[in-house]
């Protein structure tokens, strides 16, 4: 099959863009360079966070399987190792939105700002490991299923939470 004529490999596909990266490139206007720049910045943040988050997720289900017993209380050794590593993700996010900020063009920078406050609650929104629906809260909520993501509206307060 590969040797004959019109069956040539195929090249690989693209790296999967999600929802937040491509309203970045789009709301921005990246040139093709800041491109492949944004996309290694982005692949070595997603590796440092699939390093970290299967140990949250552990620690996260170690302190809800005391759920079963009856006088079950959240030990606190559990709450500060899930604290101390959501710290280093929201840090370690942090330094990656800077440095993509780093890649922006004077005439790009007030959209840049703009943008900027927006980009925590788009990744909430799109859910842990840039999959969109797994996000937290009431289904409704957040932006339209589209390919395209528009800034989020502010979302009213839940019912009974004050």
């Amino acid at each position: 099959w590969l040797g004959r004529p019109g069956h040539a490999p195929r090249k690989p596909p693209p790296p999967a863009v999600g929802p937040v990266a491509a309203y970045v490139v789009r709301e921005l206007g990246l040139t093709r360079q800041q491109q492949q720049q944004y996309e290694a910045l982005r692949q070595q943040h997603q590796a440092r966070m699939r390093q970290l988050m299967p140990a949250l997720m552990a620690r996260r289900e170690a302190l809800f399987a005391s759920l079963g017993h009856p006088a079950a209380t959240a030990e606190p050794r559990l709450l500060d190792q899930i604290a101390a590593l959501e710290r280093r993700i929201d840090s370690l996010t942090y330094a990656h939105f800077g440095e993509v900020g780093r890649l922006v063009t004077p005439a790009q920078q007030a959209r840049w700002q703009q943008m900027a406050p927006t980009l925590p609650r788009m990744m909430q929104q799109q859910g842990p490991g840039g999959r969109r629906g797994r996000r937290e809260g009431p289904p409704g909520q957040g932006p339209p299923p589209d390919a395209g993501m528009e800034p989020p509206q502010e979302m009213p307060p839940e019912r009974g939470m004050r």
